[in-house]
């Protein structure tokens, strides 16, 4: 189920805007992973407590040697000096991202745990822990920093979810690996109510949704906004984009036999509005609840040009039936 997070999600009080939607430009060829001479490579000065062993794009693996000092302000060090392109602002990055708690000596958020990168934009917009990871940093670059749970996520209270205390050092590696494809962008980022023929019919097995029949349906281009179907009415409160949602859903691509998700045979699904793809909250907000929605998603709203794993390839346009069961206020 986790493939209906947005990159980062657990990290969402840092973004501001959705990663996948980020800003195309600049003009420098990408650089695949490197594999210089810093198969290990201690952080040095200040990161003592902790050296790191694997290539860029390939693995990460941190040894703790002790506990990392909570830093006054933010350092920033380079471990693998890529031989890449200079990254430019506008530019889309994909990124290995690792964040390790150096009071704790455990790692909070891995992408190579994940088994993918994600693309982070270079907009200025992403705070300055971010910012100071980019400045002047290549493709194929290993960076690291040595911050603080309030510089990194914005408030020292904002690391609970992934375990992290308020006074906790935290060390983040940033493996820069090339330059990330952006997805076309959509012709607007609003929701278009479209009659039920236009989008597939959602094929029924004992009574729940099991997959979408594509009968007469022609694949859309990835310019194509969010389209829906208010498949039935709900009378409870609207949904609001901050909300935290209960639903149970079933996402497929064109034309495929077997959804790449569903929450129907198992169990309902709980996750705030905003940590999930941006084509969810353009869909869902507004909606009332006890609705079944039937969404179509075009890739720059989903999970862009990069994809998710194997089961969503880069550039997929997503289908969601979606029934929402509960949408609580956030605190």
């Amino acid at each position: 189920m986790l493939r209906l997070r947005r990159p980062t999600a657990m990290l969402v009080p840092l973004l501001l805007v959705p990663v996948l939607a980020g800003c195309g430009g600049g003009s420098g060829k990408s650089a695949g992973p490197s594999t210089g001479p810093s198969a290990r490579a201690s952080a040095g000065a200040g990161l003592s407590a902790v050296s790191f062993t694997g290539d860029v794009g390939t693995s990460l693996t941190a040894t703790w040697h002790g506990k990392v000092t909570a830093p006054e302000k933010t350092t920033v060090r380079t471990l693998v000096r890529g031989t890449g392109d200079p990254i430019a602002s506008g530019d889309s990055v994909s990124t290995y991202l690792w964040i390790g708690d150096g009071s704790t000596k455990k790692v909070a958020y891995s992408d190579y745990t994940n088994g993918a990168p994600e693309s982070l934009p270079n907009n200025g917009r992403m705070g300055t822990v971010f910012d100071r990871l980019f400045s002047g940093a290549t493709y194929g670059s290993r960076v690291v920093a040595v911050t603080t749970a309030a510089d990194l996520l914005g408030s020292p209270s904002a690391g609970a979810q992934l375990g992290i205390d308020a006074g906790d050092s935290l060390v983040v590696v940033a493996d820069l690996v090339r330059k990330a494809p952006v997805s076309p962008k959509p012709t607007d980022d609003r929701v278009h109510d479209v009659r039920a023929g236009k989008l597939p019919a959602v094929v029924h097995k004992n009574g729940e949704p099991a997959g979408l029949s594509w009968k007469g349906i022609i694949k859309p281009a990835l310019t194509t906004p969010v389209r829906r179907v208010v498949l039935t009415k709900g009378t409870g409160k609207k949904v609001k984009a901050t909300d935290t949602l209960t639903v149970n859903y079933l996402g497929a691509l064109y034309d495929a036999n077997q959804p790449f998700d569903e929450s129907y045979s198992t169990k309902p699904y709980t996750a705030a509005l905003s940590d999930l793809i941006q084509g969810w909250t353009i869909g869902l907000t507004g909606v009332r609840v006890g609705s079944r929605v039937l969404l179509q998603i075009p890739p720059a709203y989903g999970y862009g040009a990069e994809g998710s794993g194997s089961r969503i390839p880069p550039d997929s346009t997503l289908w969601f039936v979606i029934d929402v069961l509960k949408a609580t206020a956030a605190r």
